[in-house]
């Protein structure tokens, strides 16, 4: 369940440790050594993820997931994502952007305990490149959305474990009227 808990933003680059309050939180990432190669960008605009639009629900990552997005407005949508634990517990929260920058999209993350304690500092969030946009999918690096219906899509995200190959988990989030 703990590395499960990690949700939307959580990163192929960092492994994760254990929180006070017992919920999962990422340490701060560190760069390898040498020189940093940049994926190329990839051309896109908000209207690349106007689909995402709505309430959506899904089970996963021992709860159950709520994502819900605005429409876009001025090159921005905005999300938030609630898990709900198995046994009726809260999980965790996040407030989410889909952002067009530099010509293509990112996806913008932070991330909330129960008792609104964010886990990053006040100034920082987390920011994934888009590295793939195709009609029906978006892929931030390790986290990918990807629509297999109309009123249904796929949330992939990778993550790297301390020991052993990465680990990817998957939520089926179907639409739900508000």
């Amino acid at each position: 369940m703990k590395a499960l808990i990690a949700s939307l933003a959580l990163f192929t680059t960092v492994a994760f440790a254990q929180s006070p309050t017992g919920i999962t939180t990422p340490p701060l990432a560190t760069p390898p050594p040498g020189p940093q190669v940049q994926p190329p960008k990839v051309a896109a605009t908000i209207a690349d993820a106007a689909w995402l639009q709505g309430y959506w629900v899904g089970e996963g990552m021992g709860g159950v997931g709520e994502d819900n997005w605005m429409p876009p407005s001025n090159g921005v949508m905005l999300g938030t994502f609630r898990l709900v634990k198995s046994d009726g517990s809260k999980g965790f929260y996040e407030l989410l952007g889909i952002e067009e920058f530099e010509g293509s999209l990112r996806l913008v993350v932070k991330h909330f305990n129960p008792d609104w304690v964010g886990w990053e500092e006040k100034d920082q969030s987390h920011k994934f490149g888009l590295t793939k946009v195709a009609a029906d999918e978006l892929v931030f690096g390790a986290l990918a959305f990807q629509r297999t219906a109309p009123d249904t899509f796929v949330f992939r995200i990778t993550m790297r474990q301390k020991e052993g190959p990465p680990r990817v988990s998957t939520i089926t989030f179907r639409k739900k009227p508000l």
